[in-house]
Order: C-alpha cells, then structure tokens, then sequence
C-alpha cells in the first residue's frame, strides 16, 4: 500500500504545480472611444492614419487591451469579450453601418483584472479583421 500511495502523492504533487495554469484574470469592462475624427474633416490624403492595431499594457494586477480599426464613419458597434482557458477573445461588431462618406479611426480600451503569466488573445472586427497576439507578464 505505501508503495503505491507514495508515487501517486508525488504524481499529484506534479499536477498541482502545472506552470501552464492559467491565471484569475476577468474581465472588467470596455471603455468606447468612438470615432476619432474631427467633424467636417476626412482621413483622404491624411499621411497620419492609424494603422489597424491591438496593443496591450501590464499594470500590477490589471491589464488593458487596445483596440483602434479604420471603418466607415457613422456606424454603430457592440464590443464583446470572453476569457477561455488561456486565450482572451474580443469581438467586434457592426449593429448599423455608416452611411457618411468618410473613414473614421475607431478605438476601444478592453480592461481586466486579476494576475496570469501569459494569455493569448485574439481580436476579431466585423470577420474582416483579425489581430492575434500573446500577452506576457
């Protein structure tokens, strides 16, 4: 008896130590930034665009994900996040198009709380878009 309790001690011992766990990260909430475009102004022939991007920052126990896109100016979105295993999930989606002849640049802050030594996350904007990358502590 001893001689199996032992090894299988050990063996749990290893399974709880798991560095690949992931973290207690939630999700805080989504800070919409709109449309960054002046009124009456246009993103034609502006050499400054923005680019299509997803960046993120490490504050003590939070974290915050950028997300800024090019879309037609006028349209209405719903922003979604989910947290799976170790991968944070962020959609994007059109709820009424832009009918204004202009491009805006649209920006969301996606916000967390919790700790992790790294995640996966992957942005998905309207299925035209898609910005992966990996988050580490």
């Amino acid at each position: 008896m001893r001689k199996i309790l032992i090894p299988m001690l050990l063996f749990a011992s290893l399974i709880s130590c798991d560095k690949n766990e992931p973290g207690n990260l939630e999700y805080a909430g989504t800070i919409k930034g709109g449309c960054f475009l002046e009124k009456g102004s246009a993103f034609k022939n502006d050499p400054f665009i923005n680019p299509d991007t997803a960046t993120y920052s490490v504050t003590n126990d939070s974290l915050n994900i950028f997300v800024g896109f090019n879309a037609t100016c006028c349209s209405e979105y719903s922003a979604s996040s989910s947290i799976r295993g170790d991968s944070i999930l962020i959609k994007i989606q059109t709820t009424q198009p832009g009918l204004c002849n202009c491009i805006c640049y649209y920006t969301y802050n996606f916000k967390f709380v919790g700790i992790a030594s790294s995640y996966k996350y992957r942005v998905n904007v309207d299925e035209y878009l898609n910005i992966a990358g990996v988050i580490k502590r």
